[in-house]
């Protein structure tokens, strides 16, 4: 379909630094031998040409050249997107939980656990990830770093309380500073509500991190595949739960999701992994 579009720029094509394609010259400068010369050496001047173009054409580098501008940029993927949600002291955070899910595969790994069982290790990455992305925007409604140097929300509230105590107040103004009023009452209750819900999920973030603890060590003393076995239905059972509580906390989390997503793919550098398999080898 598109070969008629490669020889085309191929033909047109030129190096860097040229203001006329070089086959150009050749096309030319094969009419001017045929006329002037031998018609017979114009055919195979036009020949040539169009043997080089053909191969030109299809070069797979010279496609992939061609077709470069017209690709479309690549979606951003669903864990990419809330990796940038996070804060710097967030991002550290969840790299230190794939640190310990790369080190809890190992584990798994040495004691032939099924790629299920692993695969429920990293669906914890991916709750943890959620689970910060959703502290973060809490953390930023209690810490409202353009508000420094203010007075805080209580002490403003209560200078309007006063000022729309003051007698002969213009009504205008009383119904401005009621507005006021309102709206200071209003963002007191969502800061009082954010506050809730870290202390919420600063609760869940510690337990994910309990149970990889658990499965760590369920898998190290583990003897046999029955034993591996019970530690795993345990995390499945704890992402079970998880999901559960995740659809009861919709208003926290709003657009972020539930744990039915594309598979998670470790952020951790390749040596960092190195790191993590040569602690895994030395802690068994």
């Amino acid at each position: 379909m598109h070969w008629p579009r490669y020889l085309w720029k191929a033909f047109n094509a030129r190096p860097f630094g040229m203001p006329v394609p070089p086959l150009w010259f050749a096309v030319i400068a094969s009419g001017l031998i045929g006329y002037f010369i031998a018609p017979p050496l114009a055919m195979i001047g036009l020949g040539a040409t169009a043997m080089f173009t053909g191969i030109l054409a299809s070069s797979k580098r010279f496609r992939t050249t061609v077709d470069a501008p017209l690709l479309q940029a690549p979606i951003e993927s669903e864990q990419s997107a809330l990796l940038r949600r996070l804060d710097p002291w967030s991002r550290e955070r969840h790299a230190k939980i794939e640190e310990q899910c790369q080190e809890l595969q190992k584990v798994l790994e040495t004691a032939r656990a099924g790629q299920q069982h692993i695969a429920g290790v990293w669906q914890l990455a991916g709750l943890h990830l959620k689970l910060l992305v959703a502290r973060t925007s809490a953390v930023a409604v209690t810490e409202n770093r353009s508000e420094k140097g203010q007075k805080s929300l209580a002490e403003q509230l209560d200078d309007v309380k006063k000022r729309l105590g003051a007698e002969g107040l213009d009504g205008d103004l009383k119904e401005t500073l009621e507005d006021q009023q309102r709206i200071l009452a209003e963002r007191i209750g969502m800061r009082a509500e954010a506050a809730r819900r870290i202390d919420v999920l600063d609760a869940e973030l510690e337990r994910i991190r309990d149970q990889m603890a658990l499965m760590r060590d369920q898998a190290l003393l583990s003897s046999d595949p029955a034993s591996i076995g019970r530690s795993v239905d345990g995390l499945a059972a704890f992402l079970n739960e998880s999901g559960r509580w995740l659809k009861d906390q919709e208003d926290i989390f709003g657009e972020i999701g539930d744990l039915e997503t594309a598979p998670y793919v470790s952020t951790l550098s390749d040596s960092a992994k190195q790191r993590n398999s040569k602690r895994v080898g030395e802690s068994q």
